[in-house]
């Protein structure tokens, strides 16, 4: 069950890729992993570093692919976005947190972006 999950949530990252490309986005950076945390996709929107977290589901008994970002989650991917900043040397570079939020009962799947889904806490 695990390993589908896990082809279930890089298919639900290809699909958030090619959806924030059609956007204009540009990707920077896929599954960014380091001792404060991981990131699925790091991506620019113009000069702003954008720092995305993408969740897949294929229903809501546990509740929708957006509610799945919990605080605990998002504190993780504030300190990994803190140090990929120091490390790439960005830290005058705006920066903010979107959700990518991908159901996929079957067929095509269904995305909600949220655009700045939280703020540094």
């Amino acid at each position: 069950m695990n390993n589908l999950r896990q082809v279930l949530g890089k298919e639900g990252e290809k699909a958030a890729e090619r959806y924030l490309r059609k956007k204009g986005y540009r990707v920077v950076e896929r599954n960014y992993r380091c001792s404060a945390g991981e990131v699925d996709l790091i991506v620019l929107d113009r000069r702003v570093v954008v720092f995305v977290e993408v969740k897949t589901r294929t229903d809501h008994r546990f509740g929708t692919p957006l509610e799945a970002v919990e605080f605990r989650k998002q504190k993780k991917m504030i300190h990994a976005a803190q140090f990929f900043l120091n490390q790439k040397r960005l830290h005058e570079r705006e920066a903010r947190f979107d959700v990518v939020g991908i159901s996929w009962p079957e067929g095509e799947p269904v995305i909600e972006h949220i655009v700045n889904a939280f703020e540094l806490v």
